[in-house]
């Protein structure tokens, strides 16, 4: 497989009901929250970077627009009330917090305006281990708790968060993925060098395969179609990203570590056009609805068919359209790696089945489960961790035969007009 070495794990390891095992202790952590619709409400973004071997900063972009604003004083302004916490724990012991840090954030309303609140805060991260950040955000007016879990690596300073992104504005940039044309600004403190080799991929992957399929998918061969070199000037690196694709960023020829820049449509993450919504559709179309719909002379009016025969009305078709592509778009948000979210095995399960009930984090990947634990209606799925130079987001299902039935009765619901775990 050259350099890149992707080990996918095909192990039939199905948390159902109808299977019994032993409980044995397991290194997680768990939230019951992580994915769901009123965690993600909070329009929240983090990016962690490592300043030196001891100390790394989280910056973050919270959009004020679900935040509660109340009256503190005698004055007739309001004012939100936010806590940040991050609670570290390395990767070989997650139910252990090793070192904590917060900040609180008062904002002052302004005339309703929907803006952002931006910043960073300290915190103490030794180098030569991987760690989770869990970020709570609290807002304390409202009472409610945000939920978000970060990976960390901090093994290597030619890993991703030894890079500092910007725009032109020298204001921090927060995504993976990026627009055709778009211009960005790398910066290190750890890393030195005049010169750094960029490596171009075009896009060529196919979606997720269906969770019972016992087809491999095709290994990833570390084969860039184009090469070229950049150059720091004055502490930054400019990065031109032209093409949809992906650019990945290295300190050398012999390294393929680095900061991975993926470009995908200007829309991304949201689909925006009739073409991307045939496509998103492909895990509730039977090939030859697919295969029609893709090939019509009339897209729109193909696709718009299929949602009306599905959902026995126009206005039900409305409705099962927005919720279907509201977790296309999610799917793309959370679960964007080398390839766009919705065509990754998290973002299958996730579009299909929905948000998880409870999420258990684990060194090498994490559990999803939908309903009570050891419910016998209940289903688990089991995601493994990938190791690979691109990106820390990339996790592969480990497929089973016996999520057939599962999946089919989730399509089906889809199919008679009905969503399927409306959380």
């Amino acid at each position: 497989m050259g350099y890149f070495k992707i080990i996918y794990w095909v192990i039939i390891l199905v948390f159902l009901g109808s299977v019994s095992c032993t409980p044995q202790k397991v290194n997680q952590s768990s939230t019951d929250r992580l994915y769901t619709k009123s965690n993600n409400e909070l329009d929240a973004k983090y990016t962690i970077y490592h300043v030196n071997d001891s100390i790394s900063q989280l910056f973050y972009d919270i959009s004020n627009e679900v935040l509660q604003y109340k009256k503190t004083d005698t004055s007739n302004y309001f004012y939100a009330q936010i806590r940040i916490e991050l609670n570290v724990s390395a990767e070989d012991n997650l139910s252990a917090v090793s070192d904590t840090a917060s900040i609180v954030l008062t904002d002052k309303q302004e005339d309703a305006i929907i803006k952002q609140l931006r910043g960073s805060l300290f915190f103490k991260l030794p180098a030569g281990f991987n760690y989770y950040i869990n970020v709570n955000v609290v807002d304390r007016n409202k009472k409610v708790e945000y939920t978000d879990n970060l990976f960390s690596n901090k093994t290597s300073i030619e890993a991703r968060q030894n890079f500092l992104i910007t725009n032109a504005r020298n204001e921090v940039l927060f995504s993976s993925y990026y627009k055709p044309d778009e211009v960005v600004y790398i910066q290190s403190s750890r890393n030195r060098e005049k010169l750094f080799e960029v490596d171009y991929f075009k896009p060529k992957f196919k979606l997720a395969l269906p969770p019972f399929s016992v087809e491999l998918m095709p290994k990833f061969s570390y084969k860039p179609d184009s090469t070229f070199s950049v150059y720091e000037t004055n502490g930054k690196i400019e990065l031109a990203l032209p093409s949809k694709g992906f650019f990945h960023l290295k300190t050398n020829s012999t390294t393929k570590n680095g900061v991975t820049f993926f470009v995908y449509e200007s829309a991304y993450p949201r689909i925006k056009n009739t073409e991307q919504m045939i496509l998103a559709t492909r895990y509730i179309m039977a090939k030859k609805e697919f295969d029609n719909c893709l090939q019509s002379s009339d897209q729109k009016g193909a696709i718009d068919k299929f949602w009306i025969e599905i959902g026995g009305s126009a206005e039900r078709a409305k409705e099962l359209i927005r919720k279907y592509y509201l977790r296309v778009q999610e799917s793309n948000k959370l679960f964007t790696s080398f390839q766009e979210g919705w065509k990754t095995d998290r973002g299958m399960i996730y579009i299909v089945f929905g948000a998880p009930n409870k999420v258990s984090k684990r060194k090498n990947g994490e559990v999803w489960t939908y309903g009570e634990p050891n419910n016998p209606t209940s289903i688990s799925f089991s995601f493994i961790k990938i190791i690979n130079p691109f990106t820390d987001n990339d996790f592969y299902l480990e497929r089973s035969e016996l999520y057939k039935e599962r999946w089919y009765q989730a399509v089906d619901m889809w199919r008679q007009g009905r969503i399927y775990l409306d959380n």
